[in-house]
């Protein structure tokens, strides 16, 4: 017995110094070694925009242990619908790089909204754990509840501060939008109207610029409650999403394009059954004061200002009130200019007084607005085929043939005027003919992968199309990364691409500094980019992000740039300056 003994330890021994393994764990469902995972919130009830401590727990079995590997070991909100509830920030591991017993990982937490009615937060935590003896298991992840109570107080000092602040925003937005360049045509043609107006008495001018206000802010309250109804019923809305739309794009370039038309006396606008006092007013009338204000809001949702990215990203996690409040004051802000020069209408002396000129600077701004068209056209092309595209052409000309022959029988110097008839038969041709070419159910063109929509002057710059697991495998690298989410309906991206980052100085500048570049194209609806952009606490392109290497968060840039504050944000960068949120992973 004591030499069989022998021989079993001499041949343990000599399997150990082999480095061979005489038995592996069983990793069946029935042997496989449990791990306990708990969390813990300090505290447990937080209030919206408030932060806390999380906690979660692992607790490993006896003989196994868990190495310091983020890529196999890690916490992270369970779904996109918890990271916009909750965010967490850097995850904290202990001291060591392999641990046993039980490990704690902590990170800060913070809400950023109420917590639906009947929904429980969740987090998903991630594992690999080894025996002893060298033997890993597979990688393993487990969905947890968080427990997480939104406050049911009434909101803090603190809390409405930061809805003020946000509602500040949104109204400094609005105002900054009346210098952005897709909104010049159509405050030129307000202005044109002052002038028109400038002889008439201070009460017609007052009461135009109040319903140029009124319809600049019912369109944007309009677009609230779309933004209200996509939200609800789980839709991605965002600021200029409309723009997606091919039918909405070629709507607004037909109605521009005979807008225009008006301007070189094609048509007069002359609705029927307007009163004495409406005729009395400017050129275009009450009626053309207030649609001005409903094509600038049109005209201005391609661009995002300055503090309107952010506003607009906080108000869409808020509730419908919320949203309704910053959409107004957007509108406040937009009409604010023009609604002062209504209640001193003094400063209009500045400009020229009414002669000749009027007539060829109108002219002008008809071929402005023809540019506009043209510009919409450049967007269109990226969202429809060739067919589509010849189709949008021949239903502009047949839209400029039934202005033309409307202007001939209401123009006050025909012989034969029938106004009531032409209106009917003109509008119903219009909708017919915007039924038949408009048409583009068809078209399977916004089915294409993600990377055809980036174009050959991206490419010929370095840039390469946007995806996570893409991000994920510079950010492994420990490489630096720049992340452009834009649109080729968006002006302020343009102007972005074509100084900056679609040119030669741009690519030598990421080139030298080694930063891998990535653009994601929100031409097109596309879920994942906008959710991405929601997860940056944005609401509408352009989103610029930075991911330094060696660093866990990013930063995130203006929406407007020049090199000064390109260079400023990414060669004077310091970890005290990131204000992101803990690296992003894919959204589900």
């Amino acid at each position: 017995m004591k030499k069989f003994l022998c021989i079993l330890v001499f041949i343990i021994a000599a399997a150990a110094l082999s480095g061979q393994t005489l038995f592996t764990t069983d990793n069946s469902p029935d042997t496989k070694p449990a791990v306990g995972i708990t969390v813990n919130i300090t505290p447990k009830t937080l209030q919206p925009g408030k932060s806390g401590k999380l906690k979660v727990t692992f607790s490993l079995p006896t003989g196994y242990h868990q190495s310091k590997t983020p890529d196999f070991f890690y916490i992270a909100p369970a779904s996109v619908k918890d990271s916009r509830i909750y965010t967490l920030g850097k995850v904290l591991y202990p001291p060591g790089e392999n641990y046993y017993g039980s490990v704690t990982l902590s990170a800060e937490i913070t809400l950023n909204g109420a917590i639906p009615e009947g929904y429980t937060p969740q987090l998903k935590a991630g594992y690999q754990i080894c025996s002893d003896g060298g033997t890993c298991l597979f990688p393993e992840e487990k969905t947890v509840k968080v427990p997480l109570e939104s406050s049911v107080q009434q909101p803090s000092y603190e809390r409405l501060l930061l809805l003020l602040k946000f509602i500040l925003f949104a109204f400094i937005g609005g105002l900054l939008l009346n210098i952005m360049p897709c909104v010049l045509p159509i405050l030129s043609l307000r202005a044109l109207n002052l002038v028109h107006q400038s002889k008439n008495d201070k009460r017609s001018i007052l009461i135009s610029s109040l319903l140029y206000g009124g319809g600049v802010i019912l369109s944007l309250i309009a677009m609230a409650v779309i933004v209200i109804i996509l939200k609800y019923t789980g839709q991605i809305a965002g600021w200029g999403f409309q723009f997606q739309d091919p039918v909405f794009v070629s709507i607004l370039m037909v109605i521009i394009f005979v807008f225009s038309l008006s301007l070189f006396d094609v048509y007069v606008i002359n609705p029927p059954g307007m009163t004495g006092m409406v005729k009395a007013a400017s050129g275009k009338g009450y009626l053309g004061s207030f649609f001005n204000g409903i094509f600038a809001v049109l005209l201005a949702t391609p661009c995002t200002a300055p503090f309107l990215g952010a506003a607009l990203g906080f108000a869409f996690s808020q509730s419908p009130l919320f949203i309704i409040a910053s959409f107004t004051a957007i509108g406040a802000g937009f009409a604010l200019p023009f609604v002062l020069l209504g209640i001193w209408p003094r400063w209009i002396q500045s400009i020229p007084k009414p002669g000749p000129w009027m007539d060829t600077f109108k002219e002008l701004m008809g071929f402005l607005l023809m540019g506009t068209v043209l510009y919409l056209f450049t967007t269109l092309r990226f969202e429809i085929n060739s067919d589509n595209q010849v189709h949008v052409i021949l239903y502009l000309l047949i839209a400029a043939f039934i202005a033309w022959v409307y202007g001939k029988f209401t123009h006050p110097a025909a012989r034969h005027r029938f106004p009531k008839t032409s209106l009917i038969l003109a509008l119903g041709l219009l909708i017919a003919g915007g039924i038949y070419f408009l048409n583009f159910h068809t078209d399977t063109s916004s089915a294409g992968p993600r990377q055809e929509q980036v174009q050959g002057t991206a490419l010929s710059y370095g840039w390469e199309p946007f995806s996570p697991d893409l991000l994920e495998k510079y950010r492994n690298e420990r490489k630096g990364v720049f992340v452009a989410f834009s649109a080729k309906w968006c002006t302020v991206c343009k102007i972005n691409d074509s100084t900056i980052f679609h040119t030669e100085r741009g690519a030598s500048f990421f080139k030298k500094r080694n930063i891998a570049l990535l653009y994601g194209d929100y031409t097109k609806r596309d879920p994942l980019i906008g959710e991405w952009i929601k997860n940056y606490g944005k609401a509408g392109v352009p989103v610029y992000a930075y991911y330094p290497p060696d660093a866990d968060q990013y930063i995130l840039l203006p929406e407007i740039l020049t090199w000064s504050i390109l260079e400023d944000k990414i060669d004077n960068i310091a970890p005290k300056k990131l204000d992101g949120s803990n690296f992003l992973r894919q959204p589900e």
